[in-house]
């Protein structure tokens, strides 16, 4: 399936009708949350259920669980789902209990409409009755950027021949981009269903109707790298290195996003000021909330245009990270279209450390009275969570599979805890791990930059995907050292640098 964006030609009149209605979607969203919650909150109290999510978590928790748990495992696993259902948890009893509500939407909101967005709410249910969900969330209107539907029948229905789409009771005409062939080629396959997309600029939302077609989008890359060429790709939180035969990349993640950082930073600081001046009673003397002050917040004209600046820039940034992606990904597939990366789970690395632990290093600490004290200082918590929203490395591999698959390709994964790549040295065929701030190995008397050498290893690895083969490595070597020093040299040479993650 594939997806072509079109700008909305609207009017004054079309902009007021959408808003109402994306006011409608939010309605909508909010009162299922609402049923979502008091129906959790009766499930938690049920001791039945309690009893048999212990027993389950139990049996979860053996290493080696017999015949017998996994049969015991099964017969509870569908007891509870029983209870789940009969306090009306499931997708089905949230699209028959918001029928009632929505029958007052009826001029504004499709039937598959509603549904859709019933879906989207049992699925931040399924996160927390089967996934590491904490909590159901609700949602001001201006959060909302879609409302989708499930087919072309109903809803929003696009119109190929006049390019033009029909909403109940709206007609809107599509703008085109300049690049008009390649959406006209896109636009030759089965419509599937499309949804109303709306997005913050400087002058306020705009708004667009994706469609999703079925079958592989054309292709736009006129040359790609042979079958046979293999690409070895080591993603990091900010960078990204990769290694084929006759080229070897090492490059920083959107490195431009510091730049939307800093203007996201100063206009926060602006809006921060501009509402402490409306509130000055809902805060204390220190400069904290004055949480006992329940008066209405106060809101300058001023801070509401720099709301909406402040999602403009966020789309901006979120835009320029994916268009990042984009360009460098199509440079890699120049060499090949089968690459070799790592599993790895990001979103275990934006969690904080559990364990308060002190540093082995001692600290000078100078007091109020001018003694120095030595300390052992406590560990940092902090994992990698601002760079993984700047860099968004995740995004980068599902663009990286989504591209490859379409140019006849794949990406393939090993396990990271079995291949160790950046602990492994094929010269000597051990496993020594190094500190992450130690950007260079000394592999056969020779420097090797450490993110290039774990791409070169990934390269190299074994059918099984779990171990590098040293054999490819051995005979690879000489190569790898000439691709590294080329690019390292040109680096140095264009003034790339990033010493915490290069090593220069």
């Amino acid at each position: 399936m594939h997806t072509v964006r079109l700008l909305l030609s609207t009017t004054e009149y079309d902009k007021q009708v959408l808003e109402k209605r994306f006011r409608a979607v939010s309605h909508i969203h909010n009162v299922l949350v609402k049923h979502a919650k008091k129906c959790l909150k009766r499930l938690s109290c049920d001791k039945e259920y309690q009893s048999l999510k212990t027993e389950y978590s139990k049996i979860l928790k053996k290493s080696k669980p017999s015949k017998e748990d996994k049969v015991c495992k099964k017969q509870l696993s569908q007891k509870m789902t029983d209870i789940i259902r009969s306090y009306g948890l499931s997708e089905y009893s949230f699209q028959a209990y918001i029928k009632v509500c929505a029958k007052q939407f009826r001029k504004c909101l499709s039937s598959q409409q509603v549904q859709k967005e019933a879906t989207r709410v049992w699925r931040g249910v399924e996160d927390i009755l089967y996934g590491d969900g904490k909590e159901l969330h609700f949602k001001k209107c201006r959060d909302f950027n879609t409302i989708c539907g499930k087919s072309n029948t109903n809803g929003v229905k696009f119109h190929k021949d006049t390019c033009s789409i029909e909403w109940l009771g709206l007609d809107i005409n599509c703008r085109f981009p300049k690049d008009k062939d390649y959406i006209l080629e896109a636009l030759d396959s089965d419509i599937s269903y499309c949804e109303i997309k709306r997005m913050m600029f400087p002058n306020g939302w705009h708004y667009y109707v994706v469609v999703y077609l079925k079958g592989d989008a054309p292709l736009k890359l006129k040359t790609v790298g042979n079958d046979y060429n293999i690409t070895g790709v080591d993603i990091g939180t900010s960078t990204v290195a990769a290694v084929s035969d006759n080229a070897a990349t090492l490059k920083e993640l959107a490195p431009k996003c510091k730049d939307y950082n800093k203007r996201i930073e100063k206009l926060l600081r602006s809006m921060d000021i501009s509402k402490r001046i409306s509130n000055p009673a809902k805060y204390k003397p220190d400069g904290t909330i004055d949480k006992t002050n329940h008066d209405k917040w106060i809101y300058s004209k001023t801070y509401l245009k720099n709301l909406n600046r402040l999602k403009c820039l966020y789309r901006q940034k979120s835009a320029y990270i994916k268009q990042s992606h984009e360009e460098m990904i199509n440079r890699l597939l120049e060499e090949s279209v089968n690459f070799v990366v790592e599993d790895m789970s990001f979103k275990g690395l934006q969690r904080k450390s559990k364990n308060t632990e002190r540093n082995d290093k001692i600290s000078d600490i100078k007091q109020k009275d001018g003694t120095i004290k030595q300390v052992h200082k406590f560990k940092r918590k902090k994992r990698f969570g601002k760079s993984l929203n700047n860099r968004a490395p995740a995004s980068f591999i599902t663009i990286l599979s989504r591209k490859a698959l379409l140019y006849g390709g794949d990406v393939y994964k090993v396990d990271t805890k079995r291949f160790r790549a950046s602990q492994y040295n094929h010269v000597t065929d051990d496993y020594v791990k190094s500190e992450l701030s130690e950007r260079d190995k000394l592999i056969d008397g020779h420097k090797v930059q450490r993110d290039l050498y774990s791409a070169f290893l990934l390269k190299n690895c074994n059918n099984g995907f779990n171990k590098p083969d040293r054999d490819k490595c051995i005979y690879g070597f000489n190569r790898f050292l000439e691709l590294q020093d080329n690019l390292i040299t040109e680096m140095k040479t264009n003034n790339i640098s990033m010493k915490q993650c290069f090593g220069f």
